[in-house]
């Protein structure tokens, strides 16, 4: 049973393929998708690529990083399966949860080279891992790996968590902040207007021009008035005078 999200995932796909794909056959776009799914699982597993950097390549040698040359050389010499061999002789079948892993411990001089490195599935890569160091000593690794991982996933919680509050309180300051602005500007220009109809403005005449005022809420009533009534052409008879009228 496909879900409605995986509907529309392929109708999607298929929208997008239409030059490529004209008759829309699902089968061939369901292929399609798989090539470019594998392809990408390829490049971030193993670093395949049709063009890989020429040039030579910075040596490694005693370093856990695998560089992606080594683990395009490792992959097509393993032919993406675990080398591991049993005493009977049977290679492991394997060819899933693959890791790349050291011929010879990081720890013991082994180096990140095509030669110094082999592909093991996950299992018998720990199998390895406890023949050369230990079971107990593996084990305890393992632990404190786990307890490092929860460790880290306990503070990332937490740290997402105490995020929201801290953010939704930011916001709510700045809101807060942005309506006093709002509000200090409205009474800036409010306080004019008595004066602007006392020099014989209209109520909408009035109005406009007090909005020139709300950039300027802090300065002086005679400041802002001047302000308000540089969008008339002709001067009135309180700028001439430099006196304010009382207001009725």
């Amino acid at each position: 049973m496909v879900g409605q999200r995986t509907h529309d995932k392929l109708r999607y796909a298929q929208a997008l393929l239409g030059h490529q794909v004209p008759s829309g056959d699902m089968a061939e776009v369901l292929d399609r998708a798989l090539d470019a799914l594998i392809e990408r699982l390829e490049k971030r597993k193993f670093a395949a690529t049709d063009r890989p950097r020429p040039g030579p390549r910075r040596s490694t040698a005693g370093g856990r990083h695998v560089p992606a040359h080594v683990k395009r050389g490792v992959w097509e010499r393993d032919g993406g399966r675990c080398t591991f061999v049993s005493a009977s002789g049977q290679r492991c079948p394997a060819t899933s949860r693959l890791e790349f892993d050291h011929v010879t411990p990081v720890s013991r001089g082994g180096s990140a080279t095509v030669a110094g490195m082999r592909l093991r599935c996950r299992a018998h890569n720990q199998y390895a891992a406890e023949c050369a160091f230990g079971a107990g000593f593996m084990s305890h690794k393992r632990d404190a790996a786990a307890r490092n991982a929860a460790a880290r996933n306990a503070a990332a919680r937490e740290a997402a968590a105490g995020a929201r509050p801290r953010a939704a309180a930011a916001r709510d300051a700045a809101a807060a902040r942005a309506r006093a602005a709002a509000a200090t500007r409205a009474r800036a220009a409010a306080e004019v207007i008595p004066w602007l109809r006392r020099l014989g403005l209209r109520a909408d005449e009035a109005r406009h021009a007090a909005a020139r005022c709300e950039p300027i809420p802090d300065a002086p009533l005679e400041e802002r008035l001047r302000v308000a009534l540089s969008c008339f052409a002709r001067p009135s008879q309180g700028r001439a005078t430099g006196r304010l009228p009382a207001p009725t």
